[in-house]
């Protein structure tokens, strides 16, 4: 007798587009910008966040080549260019979105335990 269930088919993966580098990758292994209803771009880690979203390589690299062919503002649709401003805020919160993400494995939430010996004499130095 066949069993039917070792023979179900796998997951779906959602594959996204990077916008500078147009490279096809698994949803989770990009970083997303979404633009939100008040026209400010922020960096939307849990891939959430409402509003129109452009995805970015897990790599500053990506993100700098997206500055220079300025498709950040294209695949967003915004009606101005960002700031260089705007561009610097961005630049730091994917630089820390980068770090959080290589630290913590998919959506599952991170604790991290620390003795107080140890603490106080971090916080002594």
């Amino acid at each position: 007798m066949l069993m039917l269930k070792e023979l179900s088919p796998k997951k779906h993966i959602p594959m996204r587009t990077c916008i500078a580098t147009g490279i096809k990758k698994p949803k989770n292994d990009l970083i997303r910008l979404v633009k939100l209803s008040n026209g400010q771009v922020v960096i939307d880690l849990l891939g959430k966040e409402r509003g129109r979203g452009a995805n970015l390589d897990l790599n500053t690299e990506a993100f700098d080549l997206a500055v220079k062919k300025n498709v950040i503002s294209k695949a967003l649709k915004l009606e101005r260019n960002l700031t260089e401003t705007e561009i610097e805020y961005l630049r730091k919160e994917f630089i820390s979105a980068l770090e959080l993400k290589k630290f913590r494995q998919g959506k599952r939430s991170v604790t991290i335990r620390v003795d107080k010996g140890t603490l106080a004499r971090k916080l002594a130095e």
